[in-house]
C-alpha cells in the first residue's frame, strides 16, 4: 500500500497564526463578526493567500469567497471542501478558521504534489456562519434557500443595520438571492471542524466522524402581563410576566431532560420592559433554541415545550407571543463520504470515533444539495466560542491530512 498523500503542516499552522491576528482581542480571542471590518480584512487576507498559488478566486453574490484548483477537464464537478472565517463576538482562533485553512492546504498539497485530478478543487468559506445577520446565511445562498425575508428580517439585528453592512462589504440583497450553484457541479462536500465538545478527548480518538447534524429550532416566546406598582401592588395581585418567563424556564430544564435525554435546549436571552426598579413587569421576552439529531423527537421537543408556555401562562393568568424563527432539520451524513474520511483516518493510522454533531454547521446546508459528511479533531478541554478555544498543533495538521485524503477519495470514487 502507498504512503498516503501528506499536507505542509508548517504552512497550514503559519496560515492559522497569521489569521489568528486579525480581530485578535486583548484576551487571546479573534473578535470576527460576519461583515465586519475583522471579517472583511480576513476575506481579503484568504484571496490574497489564494491568488499568491495561483488560484482561481470566486466571490458570489452573498461574499461567499473561495479559492480553485482547475481540472483540465472543462465540464468536470467540483470536490468542494471549506468552512467560515467569521466568528462569535470575542471568540476563539480555530472555529471556523481551521476549515478553511485546511482546505486551502489541500489545493496547495496537491499542487505541489502535481497531481491531474479528473475534477475541479474548490475551498470555501462561507459567509455568517455564525448567524450575526442569519444563520449559515453563506451557504443557504449557495444552495439557493434565501428569500427576501432573510434580508427584511435581520436575527437579532434590524435590516437597516444589515443593509448597511452589506454595503460595506459591496453586497446586495439581490445579489445574494442570485448566488445559487448547481447541485449537478458539485461532486461532494467536505468539512473539518473543531469538536467544541470533550467526546474526542475523554475516547482519546484523533478524529469524529459525523454520522449526523443536529436539527435546530428557534423562538422568540413573549409572556405578557400587566405594569404596575412594584411597591403598593399585592404580591397575589400582580400579572407578572417575569415571574411566567421564570417559571417556563425552570420547568423546560426538567422536562428536556426527563423526556428528550438526547436533547438540548438554551434560553439564550431575555429582554423585559418596561424594565424599572420599581414597576411590576409588563412583557418578558425570550429567546428560546432546543436541538435534537432526531427529526421526530425535534417536532415532539417543539410541541412540548410551546404545550408548556401556554400552561404557565395560564396557570399565571398571563398571555402569550410566539414568533417562529425557523427550524433547522436533522441532516444524516452521507455514507460515501463517511466511508472516505473513515478510510483515511485508517491509512494514516489515525483513531476515529462515530459521533453526531450538536452544533449547527454549513454542511448541514450543503447535505441537501449534495454528497457531504464532516469530521471533528479535539478540543482542548472542550473550549469552544471563547478565547480559551484550542486545538493542539498535532491534531490541526491531523486535520489537514484527513481532509486532504477524504477529497482524493471522494475525486476517485465513482461510487460517490
Amino acid at each position: 500500500m502507498s504512503e498516503p498523500l501528506r499536507i505542509n503542516g508548517a504552512r497550514l499552522l503559519d496560515d492559522l497564526e497569521a489569521l489568528s491576528k486579525i480581530g485578535e482581542t486583548p484576551e487571546g480571542g479573534v473578535n470576527r463578526p460576519a461583515l465586519s471590518a475583522p471579517d472583511l480584512e480576513a476575506r481579503r487576507w484568504f484571496r490574497a493567500r489564494a491568488e499568491s498559488s495561483g488560484f482561481e478566486v470566486l466571490e458570489d453574490g452573498m461574499g461567499n469567497i473561495s479559492a480553485v484548483l482547475r481540472s483540465d477537464v472543462p465540464d468536470a464537478q467540483t470536490v468542494m471542501c471549506g468552512s467560515h472565517l467569521d466568528t462569535v463576538p470575542n471568540g476563539g482562533r480555530f472555529d471556523g478558521a481551521l476549515g478553511v485553512v485546511a482546505a486551502l492546504e489541500v489545493l496547495r498539497t496537491v499542487q505541489d504534489a502535481g497531481l491531474m485530478l479528473p475534477y475541479h478543487l474548490e475551498a470555501m468559506s462561507f459567509t455568517d456562519e455564525e448567524g450575526t445577520w442569519g444563520g449559515l446565511l453563506g451557504s443557504r445562498a449557495l444552495a439557493g434557500r434565501l428569500t427576501p425575508d432573510d434580508f427584511e428580517n435581520a436575527r437579532g439585528s434590524t435590516a437597516a443595520l444589515f443593509k448597511q453592512a452589506m454595503e460595506s462589504a459591496e453586497l446586495t440583497p439581490q445579489g445574494a438571492l442570485r448566488a445559487q450553484r448547481s447541485p449537478e457541479s458539485i461532486r461532494a462536500w467536505v468539512e473539518v471542524h473543531i469538536e467544541q465538545g470533550t467526546r474526542l478527548e475523554e475516547s482519546e480518538a484523533h478524529t469524529g466522524v459525523v454520522t449526523s447534524i443536529v436539527g435546530i429550532a428557534s423562538y422568540w416566546l413573549t409572556f405578557i402581563g400587566r405594569a404596575d406598582h412594584a411597591g403598593t401592588t399585592p404580591m397575589d395581585r400582580r400579572l407578572d410576566a417575569m415571574r411566567g418567563l421564570a417559571e417556563f424556564v425552570r420547568q423546560a430544564r426538567e422536562l428536556v431532560m426527563n423526556r428528550f435525554p438526547k436533547g438540548v435546549y438554551n434560553c439564550g436571552s431575555v429582554q423585559i420592559s418596561p424594565g424599572a426598579f420599581n414597576i411590576v413587569p409588563e412583557r418578558a421576552r425570550l429567546a428560546l433554541e432546543f436541538r435534537h439529531h432526531d427529526a421526530g423527537k425535534l417536532d415532539a421537543m417543539r410541541e412540548a415545550l410551546l404545550g408548556l408556555a401556554l400552561h404557565v401562562v395560564e396557570v399565571e393568568g398571563l398571555s402569550l407571543e410566539v414568533e417562529g424563527l425557523g427550524m433547522y432539520p436533522p441532516a444524516p451524513m452521507n455514507r460515501a463520504v463517511i466511508a472516505a474520511i473513515e478510510s483515511s483516518c485508517n491509512a494514516l493510522g489515525l483513531r476515529y470515533a462515530e459521533m453526531a454533531s450538536y452544533a449547527g454547521h454549513d454542511t448541514q446546508v450543503m447535505a441537501g444539495i449534495t454528497k457531504a459528511g464532516m469530521f471533528f479533531v479535539p478540543s482542548v478541554g472542550g473550549a469552544s466560542h471563547s478565547p480559551r478555544e484550542l486545538t493542539i498543533d498535532e491534531d490541526c495538521i491531523n486535520a489537514g491530512n484527513v481532509l486532504l485524503n477524504a477529497v482524493l477519495r471522494l475525486g476517485e470514487d465513482s461510487r460517490t
